[in-house]
């Protein structure tokens, strides 16, 4: 089977959102809408249910992510809990002076809540965090709102 199946449209239409899966569902966590040009994102969570084929967000029974922010990168499902990181904002609460994010939220969708863990040591957005044997692994990424980059390396060690 070489082929794409269209599937039903997300309630809200985004990009530079961070997405994981679960095995079964797939997460879309905050994000922009409109162009790509930085804003301050959404604080939206949206679930795509592969056997229901039907979504859920947090315009209803999910908790928001904590803060509303875009250009996360990917999230990471770990011991039953998605990492949320980084990210960008124009004018968003506790970004740093460059308009990026350090913060690392985590959610738990067995009892819908969030906890803030450890920030990162340098604020970016634009990552794609990978985890192996229970480490999480942040390369890289834009240390300022837009276009930017660093050649930091940083590792969220959770053994």
């Amino acid at each position: 089977m070489d082929r794409w199946t269209l599937l039903a449209s997300m309630p809200r239409p985004v990009n530079h959102a961070a997405g994981a899966t679960d095995g079964r569902r797939f997460w879309i966590f905050g994000g922009r809408g409109g162009d790509n040009v930085v804003s301050n994102g959404y604080d939206t969570v949206q679930v795509y249910d592969s056997v229901t084929a039907t979504w859920a967000t947090s315009f209803g029974s999910i908790a928001p992510l904590p803060q509303a922010r875009g250009g996360m990168g990917r999230a990471i499902y770990l011991n039953d809990e998605f990492y949320v990181m980084g990210g960008e904002t124009a004018t968003g609460a506790g970004a740093t002076a460059a308009n990026v994010y350090a913060r690392v939220d985590v959610y738990n969708p067995a009892t819908n809540t969030w906890r803030r863990t450890r920030d990162m040591g340098v604020a970016r957005h634009g990552i794609y965090p990978v985890e192996d044997e229970g480490r999480i692994y942040v390369a890289c990424g834009g240390d300022k709102v837009a276009a930017s980059k660093t050649p930091v390396m940083e590792i969220l060690d959770l053994v």
